[in-house]
């Protein structure tokens, strides 16, 4: 039987309707890695959560929280955390196959001496280190927000350890090797606005890892 001229149109509006949400989802799913809502990770199991075992000692390292997908991929987020001064200096979330993630952390390997971490202790590390420099001047990297929706549901306030930022009590900048003397004076007269003079420390020549490195995917 002929469909009516109306009939077709009608349904033509609705395939053009349904292709454009099929569009909008799919510019999501790339844009966030496969899921585009910290909400959605409530479903997606933790894989495992690492961080270094030295970060206090050392003050920067990363923070790795990996989720098993629904695809049998990796999604991780890696946090490099400045534990003394900077907090979060370099976020990213990305998809990986399980040999694909197993370089990455051998590569990570090289330099860090990784341990397990609880879901909760590492959401709470990675917070509190972000407050600790938000409340000296210092927000995230932008990646940020997109690298902390593998947060999901964990709760933070259950895990029981406190964390001490700083070294010594008091601020401590690290220069590193990809500091310009423009950024290290921004960043030391920002410590000087919030501390006050002599109210935090600063140490030059220090070279942690190569960050370029570290996070190159």
């Amino acid at each position: 039987m002929a469909t009516s001229p109306q009939r077709r149109q009608k349904q033509l509006a609705k395939k053009k309707v349904k292709r454009k949400a099929m569009v909008s989802a799919k510019k999501m799913v790339d844009k966030f890695g496969g899921l585009f809502s910290q909400a959605a990770f409530k479903n997606v199991p933790i894989y495992e959560c690492l961080a270094p075992s030295e970060l206090f000692e050392l003050g920067i390292g990363t923070v790795v929280i990996a989720r098993k997908m629904p695809n049998g991929d990796i999604g991780v987020s890696f946090f490099m955390l400045d534990v003394f001064c900077l907090g979060v200096k370099n976020a990213f979330f990305a998809e990986f196959t399980l040999q694909e993630y197993r370089q990455k952390l051998w590569e990570l390997g090289e330099h860090e001496s990784m341990q397990t971490i609880s879901p909760a202790c590492a959401r709470k590390l990675i917070e509190d280190c972000a407050v600790y420099a938000k409340n000296l001047g210092f927000s995230p990297v932008p990646d940020y927000t997109k690298a902390k929706m593998v947060f999901g549901d964990t709760k933070a306030d259950e895990c029981p350890e406190d964390f001490e930022f700083g070294k010594d009590g008091k601020p401590l900048y690290v220069i590193g090797p990809f500091d310009t003397p423009e950024k290290s004076k921004k960043i030391l007269k920002q410590l000087d606005k919030t501390c006050g003079q002599g109210e935090f420390h600063y140490v030059t020549g220090v070279e942690p890892f190569d960050e370029e490195k570290e996070f190159k995917t």
